[in-house]
């Protein structure tokens, strides 16, 4: 009975180290969590909610904020020269369908096993790797007036379309955002090919026994396998092309025509001094982005299901 005694009495004792250890094992994790969420904090949600704020207000970065409600939202969605930057954006969506077609169309030539295949990719890749002024200072060469592309037009008897493709209002946009094309094509390459490796054989080979061919193989086969691909794609090139900053300020600094949401941000705040404004077209960027996203989310949420 003493031993059966001291046993139930012994019980509460190993109950309490359990909790204990819980309690430790909730402390270290906390302890962990603590910085990067502190961290987050600071440096995200109280700048975006700070930046919320300036929206409303005429801000110059060194006077007291002064609140003038929805004036610089009422700007930009009346102004005709920010409504222009967002009409230059869709250039940068635009030239995202020829380089996704590009893209997918490369993977399916190259889908499979043959000498040399790590060795293309690596080559495939590179644009996409190259930092922005390099890719910047080709493009400006090859777009000049006496540059490589007016030279080939020349050399194919085709002189009438030569044009100062980076002064000439009309083409000045569709130019630089064609860069895309070349620049990206390799990371959606991969994206792609990743996909199409994950299709078992076996229904390339049945279809192929009940006698389909290589477009209707593509259709039935390929291109369902690599919807989510294409989804995520679609979302990341219409978020990026709001966001576009890179190109056209290194090779155009925003002039002649070549303005954005994201160079207009820059200048407004830290040339113009106008952070007020600046914080009102960043919140709006920011929505945009948001949406795409939450859009994404939701289709690729449905696909799953």
């Amino acid at each position: 009975m003493l031993g059966v005694k001291e046993q139930t009495l012994a019980y509460p004792k190993t109950k309490t180290s359990r909790m204990s250890a819980t309690t430790k094992k909730r402390i270290l994790i906390f302890s962990f969590l603590i910085v990067p969420i502190i961290h987050l904090l600071i440096f995200s949600y109280v700048p975006i909610i700070t930046n919320f704020f300036l929206s409303f207000t005429n801000y110059n970065g060194v006077s007291t904020p002064t609140f003038i409600g929805f004036d610089n939202y009422v700007r930009l969605f009346t102004d005709p020269q920010y409504i222009q930057m967002f009409k230059n954006c869709l250039w940068y969506m635009l030239m995202s369908i020829p380089q996704l077609v590009f893209s997918f169309a490369l993977a399916i030539f190259v889908n499979g096993k043959f000498r040399g295949l790590q060795l293309f990719k690596g080559i495939a890749i590179i644009p996409y790797l190259l930092n922005g002024v390099i890719v910047s200072t080709i493009f400006i060469i090859f777009f000049n007036n006496t540059g490589t592309l007016n030279m080939l037009l020349g050399a194919l008897g085709l002189e009438g379309l030569t044009t100062n493709w980076l002064q000439n209002l009309d083409t000045v946009n569709p130019a630089i955002a064609s860069i895309s094309i070349w620049r990206y094509y390799g990371m959606n390459f991969i994206m792609f090919f990743g996909a199409l490796q994950t299709i078992p054989k076996d229904l390339y080979e049945a279809a192929a026994m009940d006698g389909c061919n290589k477009w209707q193989e593509i259709r039935y086969i390929a291109v369902p396998a690599i919807k989510k691909v294409l989804y995520i794609n679609l979302i990341l090139s219409i978020s990026g092309s709001i966001q576009v900053f890179e190109l056209p300020y290194i090779m155009m600094n925003g002039a002649n025509g070549t303005m954005t949401p994201v160079i207009q941000i820059q200048q407004s705040a830290f040339q113009d001094d106008r952070i007020g404004f600046a914080a009102a077209l960043s919140m709006l960027v920011f929505v945009i982005v948001i949406i795409a996203i939450g859009i994404q989310k939701l289709v690729t949420k449905e696909r799953s299901a």
